[in-house]
Order: structure tokens, then sequence, then C-alpha cells
């Protein structure tokens, strides 16, 4: 693997955990405005769902960019997040430890969840542990993305060194 590729790729997940900042921002605006509970349990879900898909996007690219795979068919989901908290020995460290693989399968459920209900039909006991939680999650999974990327860059510069 190139080094530039994994510049490349760090770009790419640097953009992606701004998009969580922001995200992170918003709920925090909403926290403090007043809205109907119907309308808040909506905007928090969508919230939790834009979360999640900010989190596959990364180990999207990783998989594009790194394993070269990304999981298909009706589970390609779960299998991504699962590939993610797997070390593949002499190409990839873990991405994801199993304590965080294991909170973001929970955010996964919520995802699956609230893209098959009406939003009339949330309820806020149903996922808001996730919210109360998200702020450590997301603090958590940044730094292990960031870890990994590190781990990555030092890969990447033995790899050339030994093979110029």
């Amino acid at each position: 693997m190139r080094n530039k590729k994994i510049l490349i790729l760090e770009e790419e997940i640097e953009e992606e955990l701004a998009k969580i900042q922001e995200l992170m921002k918003s709920i925090e605006k909403l926290e403090k405005a007043k809205y109907d509970q119907s309308i808040e349990n909506r905007l928090l879900a969508s919230f939790l769902t834009d979360f999640y898909m900010a989190v596959e996007k990364i180990f999207k690219n990783i998989a594009r960019d790194i394993d070269e795979e990304i999981p298909e068919g009706e589970a390609w989901h779960k299998k991504l997040l699962r590939q993610m908290a797997i070390e593949i020995p002499e190409e990839r460290p873990a991405v994801i430890s199993d304590e965080m693989f294991e909170v973001l399968e929970e955010y996964l459920r919520f995802q699956h969840l609230a893209q098959n209900i009406y939003g009339f039909q949330l309820e806020r006991e149903r996922f808001s542990h996730l919210i109360e939680k998200l702020s450590g999650t997301h603090n958590q999974l940044e730094k292990e993305i960031k870890d990994f990327i590190k781990t990555m860059k030092k890969i990447t510069r033995k790899t050339e060194n030994d093979h110029p």
C-alpha cells in the first residue's frame, strides 16, 4: 500500500469526522430548544442515523482502499462492522476495538429500526441511551480511528522502506 493512498484515505476520514462533529453541535442546539416530543424524537432519531451513516462511510472507505473488499448481500452492514473489528495479519490492525464494535452494533440496530418504522412510532425509551452515550462513543471512535491511521502510516512507511 502506498503512503499516498493512506494520506487520501486520512483526508476522507477527516471529512467524515468533521461531519460527525457538526452533528454533535446540532444535537447540543436541539437540547437547548423546545419542541414537541414527537418532533424531537424524529430529530434525535435522524441524528443517530446520520451518525451511523457517517461511521459507515468511514468504514466503507477503509474496506475499499485497504481491504479492497466491501461486503455485499443482505447483511452487508453487519459484515462491514465486523470486518472493521478484525485484524488482518500483515495487512492492517483492527480499526475498532471489540468494545466499540458492540457499541456501534447498537447504533446499527437502531438505524435499521428507524428506517423501518414511521417517525411517529419512535419511542424515546428505545433510544435515549444511545443519545446519552453518543458523545463518549464519538470521542472513543475518533481516537480509535486516528490510532488506526497512525498505525497504517507506520506500516506503509516500513513497507516502502523495505521494498523501494
